[in-house]
């Protein structure tokens, strides 16, 4: 069991100092149990994107700190198993990653990816939870949704 430190982005049992904290769920205090983390909020609709095209990524976030809005953002995209780290903007609890190609490079009709969202001059603070999505090649699934648009 430990104590979140929520600047510091790390879980310790010592103290955090001047830091925001977050208790465990067991503890009984004003900002207690994972409710309070930052992170990306569950039940964002899977994304279907057209292979070779350039999208604009939103990402809704919740348990923003206020001194994190100062702070500069990142998106991170994993796809056909490479990582990208692209500039972001935050404006109030969503997101905004900028553009970015997406590309399927697999025989696939298909490949997933994920987007998280990195915050911090260090980008290396990464918020609970990620964005799913789906790139299509519409010369081997023309049935996609993201290619009948």
């Amino acid at each position: 069991m430990c104590t979140w430190c929520v600047t510091k982005s790390r879980c310790t049992k010592q103290e955090c100092g001047n830091d925001n904290v977050i208790y465990p769920k067991s503890v009984v205090a004003l900002m207690s149990g994972p409710n309070f983390c930052p992170r990306v909020v569950e039940g964002q609709k899977e994304l279907v994107l057209k292979s070779g095209q350039r999208q604009k990524i939103t990402i809704k976030i919740t348990q923003i700190y206020l001194y994190m809005a100062f702070t500069p953002w990142k998106c991170k995209i994993n796809v056909n198993g490479k990582e990208h780290i692209i500039i972001a903007n935050l404006i109030a609890d969503n997101v905004y990653c900028e553009s970015f190609e997406f590309r399927n490079e697999s025989d696939e009709p298909y490949v997933t990816g994920t987007v998280s969202v990195l915050w911090d001059y260090e980008y290396n603070k990464a918020f609970d939870g990620y964005l799913p999505f789906r790139v299509c090649r519409c010369d081997l699934d023309d049935s996609c949704v993201a290619c009948t648009k």
